[in-house]
């Protein structure tokens, strides 16, 4: 079995920046999400190696927004809408969800839903599922750099290849658009 990544995915393999005025490059300081190649310090960039497909996503907040990035976790499941929830977390319950999150700090093995942390430091926090056919993760990361900055990170790899690459084509335009969209919500006063 080879260890380098199957090049007919490679299209999943690299996200599409927004690369105007070398926006892959410079951190978020408008409160847009922007879309920035990841980052190979973070948490969730250890996951897979190699991944299949990764992605990440910034937004800036106000300094006092978020103390701690169990903050921002706390807010990502508490402030989606139902439909939203049911999709993150598989429950239409708020209370259970709130249930999930009652106890900060978030320690490895903690389960909201059906996401379990796999991962944690002190500024951001990974999640986990394992849906049969493919590996997903997503992180959270609190940085502050000048400006707060959320960040959401996706890291995917398929374990049956052609179930897991066509389940993500299917679903890979829906996912940006659900990351951005969430993570608007969740960062809102």
């Amino acid at each position: 079995m080879s260890s380098t990544p199957d090049t007919r995915i490679a299209s999943f393999d690299t996200p599409q920046p927004n690369t105007a005025n070398n926006a892959s490059t410079q951190l978020n300081t408008s409160g847009v999400i922007q879309e920035l190649e990841p980052d190979v310090s973070s948490l969730i960039s250890t996951q897979f190696n190699p991944a299949d497909y990764r992605d990440r996503f910034t937004i800036s907040v106000d300094s006092d927004h978020y103390h701690s990035v169990d903050d921002v976790v706390t807010d990502w499941f508490t402030k989606q809408p139902m439909w939203l929830r049911a999709l993150s977390t598989n429950s239409f319950s708020r209370a259970k969800v709130e249930q999930a999150i009652s106890e900060k700090p978030f320690k490895v093995g903690d389960r909201i839903g059906s996401w379990e942390i796999v991962d944690r430091n002190g500024n951001e926090i990974v999640f986990g599922d394992d849906m049969g056919f493919m590996t997903y993760r997503f992180s959270f990361r609190l940085i502050d750099q000048g400006a707060t900055q959320v960040e959401g990170a996706t890291s995917v790899k398929f374990l049956w290849r052609r179930s897991g690459r066509f389940y993500f084509g299917l679903v890979r335009p829906f996912h940006r658009r659900f990351v951005k969209l969430a993570l608007r919500i969740t960062t809102s006063q």
